[in-house]
């Protein structure tokens, strides 16, 4: 989750921008920003971890495997709902109350945009 001052695009605080890590052995790829060197986005951090437990539980033979890989397809098809929601809460106007309250509560569950505050 980003810190208010660590925005998406500003340099990685982890690494320092570099992309690597220090370890033991040799330097290896920044865990935080993924070899970026900058700060990702939430989305973009979500969906890169994603794909590593998917990584990890796609040939596991865990007998939770299958229920970790339906988790993440259902959160993926979660987010995606809620995308679909926002941007139809988005197209209304502020005078519509409840579409303005799901647009918000929508984008704190995706965190796309900073919140303004009136």
């Amino acid at each position: 989750m980003e810190t208010p001052t660590q925005k998406a695009g500003t340099a990685c605080l982890t690494c320092y921008g570099t992309g690597e890590a220090a370890t033991d052995g040799a330097p290896e790829t920044c865990p935080d920003c993924y070899g970026e060197g900058r700060a990702l986005g939430r989305t973009t951090k979500l969906e890169w971890r994603l794909r590593a437990i998917e990584s990890a539980y796609r040939n596991a033979e865990r007998e939770t495997a299958g229920d970790v890989l339906w988790l993440v397809n259902e959160l993926r098809q979660t987010r995606e709902a809620l995308l679909r929601i926002l941007a139809r809460c988005q197209d209304e106007a502020d005078s519509n109350v409840a579409a303005r309250d799901v647009k918000y509560q929508a984008n704190e569950a995706l965190g796309l945009y900073e919140p303004v505050v009136s």
